[in-house]
């Protein structure tokens, strides 16, 4: 007798969509606690499976990684922009390419940035300097794309930044909008949307390609992320051809930039909203920087620093959930998962899951100390994923987003305007819902 997991009552024809696209967040909170670990839902006649325990996800990332892909819908659509690259690319043609852009990513490679990382930070807070207000996600939005645009290219692309800006923004809202529709229409057809989509992905072509292009041609190791993709070689001798390179190139610019971003956003909105963390923290910059800019020497101790960045990535996971794809029948727990079936991995939900997180709720930054950081099971906390398809730059950004914080918050604190609701988003990624406004105040 094959058994069935628990059923989410839904509409006859919608299924649960309804439900779920009303707020995602609070929907896969709500169903982890009400039905379990391992839940049926339903979207039209598309069996999915909830899976909100540590020891499932573990073992569809880790252990039976082969026997599932990316769900189809976001490589469809995510493919539209980011073509084949690490994200969105499969099977052998994705070992491939993480293995020809792993070295761009090696420990001593990435520790080479942390100039860089610091020197754009610290002109972003002089430019600060004389401001009473910004909109801090904006801000935020454009020094980790100026960061990451720096590190990939070798180029200040400053002057551009806004062309690369608005062409992300456009990606991200078309790409949510289409991901989240009842139809899914082809690409061919001449609607709003995909010609919103077409739109933005001409415009970071048109940046990134003449500068693929001009590598190309000079030959030129400038050590940055690009050459290390452009001279990559597999055991053939064969290298990445130049849409491959821009397929990882506007990969590496997309997460790069949009989930460091919202992580430090909601780091600032956080400390203004718990003044004893924030005291800790100016305390540690004081004690370990002296009033010096951070260097990559300071990053051992920096440990508070590096709490926050870990409490914020656990209350508001870059990733809020991902999906994959049975390839095969597979036996979860009790259950069988039938071939083709989509598994939801709801990140957010298991983040707050009070039997991993005490408190789940509330902004506590020593959890992720050490000893207490050692009890959780594996995958419970898993802001970059986990297992082979791990996220190939989480030393890169948790490295920035410690740096970036510790330059900016040695200078200035940070008060959230009042009157603003402020409100997560649970898009392709976990952004506020609105701008945010916030009072600048010299340290």
């Amino acid at each position: 007798m094959t058994l069935h997991p628990p059923r989410v009552p839904g509409h006859p024809i919608l299924g649960n969509l309804t439900s779920y696209r009303k707020n995602p967040l609070t929907f896969g909170r709500h169903v982890a606690a009400r039905y379990g670990d391992v839940v049926d839902l339903r979207v039209f006649n598309r069996r999915i499976f909830f899976l909100a325990h540590p020891e499932f996800v573990h073992q569809v990332l880790v252990r039976d990684a082969d026997k599932f892909h990316k769900s189809p819908v976001y490589r469809i659509f995510l493919g539209r922009a980011l073509g084949e690259g690490l994200l969105t690319s499969d099977g052998d043609f994705w070992r491939r390419q993480r293995k020809l852009a792993q070295p761009a990513f090696h420990h001593g490679r990435i520790q080479s940035y942390a100039q860089t990382m610091v020197d754009y930070a610290d002109a972003t807070a002089s430019r600060w300097e004389g401001l009473e207000t910004l909109l801090i996600n904006k801000e935020m939005a454009q020094l980790t794309l100026e960061v990451v645009c720096r590190t990939l290219f070798s180029t200040d692309i400053r002057a551009q930044a806004d062309r690369i800006g608005f062409a992300l923004a456009e990606l991200l809202e078309a790409i949510t909008e289409a991901t989240s529709g009842a139809v899914f229409l082809p690409e061919w057809l001449p609607t709003r949307l995909n010609r919103r989509i077409r739109r933005g992905v001409a415009e970071l072509d048109s940046v990134i390609m003449p500068l693929i292009q001009e590598r190309r041609r000079s030959g030129e190791d400038t050590g940055d992320l690009l050459s290390i993709l452009m001279l990559a070689q597999d055991e053939d001798g064969h290298g990445m051809s130049d849409k491959q390179v821009r397929d990882e190139a506007v990969t590496i610019v997309l997460a790069g930039h949009e989930t460091t971003a919202n992580a430090l956003t909601w780091a600032w909105v956080l400390l203004a909203q718990h003044p004893e963390a924030e005291a800790k923290l100016h305390a540690e910059l004081d004690a370990v920087l002296g009033g010096e800019l951070p260097t990559l020497a300071h990053l051992r101790d920096l440990s508070y620093t590096d709490l926050i960045i870990k409490e914020t990535l656990r209350l508001y996971p870059p990733i809020p959930e991902f999906a994959r794809q049975a390839l095969q029948d597979v036996q979860l727990g009790e259950y069988v998962l039938p071939k083709g079936t989509i598994v939801l991995v709801p990140v957010f939900a298991m983040h707050h899951d009070p039997r991993w997180f005490g408190e789940p709720d509330a902004f506590r930054p020593e959890r992720f100390a050490k000893d207490a950081g050692e009890a959780l099971p594996k995958l419970a906390y898993l802001p970059f994923g986990g297992g082979p398809r791990v996220c190939i730059g989480n030393s890169f950004a948790q490295m920035e987003a410690v740096l970036l914080l510790a330059t900016l918050a040695q200078r200035y604190r940070l008060s959230v305007e009042p009157g603003q609701t402020i409100t997560p988003e649970a898009t392709l990624t976990l952004r506020p819902k609105d701008d945010l406004t916030v009072r600048l105040h010299a340290r």
